[in-house]
Order: structure tokens, then sequence, then C-alpha cells
């Protein structure tokens, strides 16, 4: 008699929650340590099973019912406080009236948040939440908006996964479940469960590049991105190369290549953006060096994420291009010469 997984109920605790207690920078300097102090400690919550019924979901990502936006579709509260009262009007208008409809009458889970549909954001918290559910798939679709289909790093690291069946919402539809499954977050955004993350890049990391580590050492360009890039990139590559660093523009690997020079290397090294959320799947004992904004102490995610999968975290605070520009945005300049004392700190030199 063949085995069936039991029908999911709501509320079940999928993950429990736990104390994460971060491991300080190696290089970190006094004067340096407002930027990582309240991220020392962070309590993560329970991640649940909640189950949705009769719920609209739209070809953009977001969930409704009832004349309202539901706070599912969101990473944080404060992303759905930006939305106006005519926005939110306008947007269901347009999806109970102007949208083809189509009922779903099987059960169906939903993992996606407004910030998903970026490289980190589906790596560490869309992936996350897979992975509570995982043992739920067999018996039930992933719903995902058309437009995932087309980011190769989400098709690939579903198949890691195992993922047999998706289903998605073609543009111009909305789609009404009858019971959508949803996972609460393993964390807030920027933050771990240190068990699941480490799991995903072990899963992940099985499937397509589980070599030996070596000695690799990489830096990963954001050369070709729209913003955050180094200034002075030439002359950085060629100190980096000086310490037997290779420049990787990961625009020219795909998902699977990128996840066997990670899984190789013990050495990275990148400005904050999404190249470095390839540590994710970095060997425990890695080391990793961040280049960041000199007063940024928001955006803590890559030290977070090094301190959750047992990596040694190093950072380089840069000046901004132009003064005062905002760490989201700024292109950065690199001193050569700190690069360098950080690099000998880093390979133990």
């Amino acid at each position: 008699m063949t085995s069936r997984t039991p029908t999911p109920t709501a509320g079940t605790i999928l993950c429990e929650g736990q104390l994460s207690r971060r491991k300080a920078p190696v290089n970190l300097r006094a004067e340096d340590a407002v930027l990582f102090s309240h991220e020392m400690e962070r309590d993560i919550p329970s991640t649940r099973l909640l189950e949705l019924r009769d719920v609209w979901a739209s070809a953009d990502g977001f969930l409704f019912k009832g004349g309202r936006l539901l706070p599912e579709s969101f990473a944080f509260p404060a992303n759905r406080a930006q939305w106006k009262t005519r926005s939110v009007v306008k947007f269901l208008a347009g999806n109970y009236l102007l949208r083809r409809r189509r009922r779903l009458r099987r059960p169906a889970a939903w993992i996606i948040d407004d910030w998903s549909f970026g490289y980190f954001h589906w790596l560490a918290d869309a992936l996350s939440r897979l992975y509570t559910i995982r043992h739920l798939l067999g018996e039930m679709p992933l719903l995902l908006p058309r437009k995932y289909e087309g980011l190769e790093f989400v098709r690939s690291s579903l198949e890691a996964f195992g993922v047999r069946e998706v289903e998605y919402i073609g543009e111009g539809e909305v789609v009404q479940c009858e019971r959508l499954f949803v996972p609460t977050q393993t964390a807030p955004s920027g933050h771990y469960n240190e068990e699941v993350i480490r799991d995903i890049g072990e899963i992940v990391g099985a499937a397509y590049g589980d070599e030996a580590a070596d000695d690799g050492r990489i830096y990963i360009s954001r050369a070709r991105a729209p913003k955050r890039r180094i200034v002075n990139e030439d002359e950085i590559i060629g100190a980096l190369g000086e310490f037997g660093f290779r420049v990787v523009y990961a625009e020219e690997h795909s998902f699977a290549e990128q996840v066997r020079m990670a899984r190789a290397a013990r050495f990275l090294v990148s400005n904050h953006g999404a190249g470095l959320t390839n540590m994710i799947f970095m060997r425990p004992g890695g080391r990793v060096l961040e280049l960041r904004h000199h007063t940024d102490r928001i955006n803590n995610c890559y030290f977070t994420l090094a301190s959750a999968l047992g990596l040694d975290f190093y950072y380089q605070p840069c000046e901004p291009e132009r003064p005062g520009e905002d760490a989201h945005t700024a292109n950065l300049l690199v001193k050569d010469s700190e690069l360098r004392a950080n690099l000998e700190l880093m390979l133990g030199q």
C-alpha cells in the first residue's frame, strides 16, 4: 500500500523559533562597532503554516480577498503601508474587473512576497519558505506568477529541490484559490533560521556543485550592475589579482555554474549586492569580505548571513563616489592600501 503525505494542517509549526547570536566581523574596529552592534543578537520566530481559503492571487504576485490586500503579500508591514488608498483601489478594480479569472480548485502552495523577484530575496527568503513545505509539494503545485518562469535561477533552484509541478499565473490573469497553503517567513528578511539556510546550501550544493572545496579565490564584480558599482575597480582588480583572486561576472554564468564556483571557493570578495548571496553555497569555515558604504548600519544581511552559515566575515568601509549619497544606490571608492591589508588578514598572510 502506497503511503501518503498527511493533509497539511493550518497552524502547524514548521520550524521552531530560535535565538540567533552573531559572530562579530573578524576585523572589527572599535570605531565601526555602531555598524553591527544592534545586529549581534536576534530572536527568530517560529514558522507556521497558514491556510488561506478563496483567496485571489494576481499576476504580479499579490494576494487579496474581500476588497483588501493581504499582509502575506509583503516582506514587511511597512511595504503595505506605502500603498495609498487610491493605489489599492486601482489595483483591486483592475484585478476584479479587467483581468481574466480562473478558479484553482486544487490546494496549492505560495512562498513569495513583494521582494521575492530579486536574486537575494528568492534564495534567502523564498527558498527558505519552500524548504519548510518541501514535503507537501508532491501532492500540490507551487503557485507563482508567470514572470518567475523567465528567471533561470528560479527554475534551477526549484529543480534542485525536486519541485515537480509549478502552476503559473498568466499575464492578464487572476487566480482564485480555494485552498492556498502559505508558510510564514522563516525569519524577517535579512535574518535567518540558521539550520534552514545551511540546509538550503547543502541541498542546492549537492545538486550542482558538490565536488571537493579548494583554495578558490573569487571576486564577484558589479561592473555591469546599474548601481552600487566600484568606481576604481580596475585598480582593485590589480590588487586582487596579486593575491590570486579571479574576477567573476555573475551575468556570464548560469545558476549551476555560480553554485559550483561558490561551493569550491574558500575566499569570496564583493561589494554589497546580489553576488554575495552566493556565500550560501560556500562550506563552513570559508571567508567573505564585503566592500560596503562607510555609514551603512541598515544593510547587514550579508554580515548576518555569513554568521548563520559559519563563515568568517570581514568588511571594508568605503566612501561613496558622491559625498552623502545613500548606501542603497552609491557607487563606492575602495582604498587600495586598506584592501591589501584586509586581504592579507583574510588569507592569513
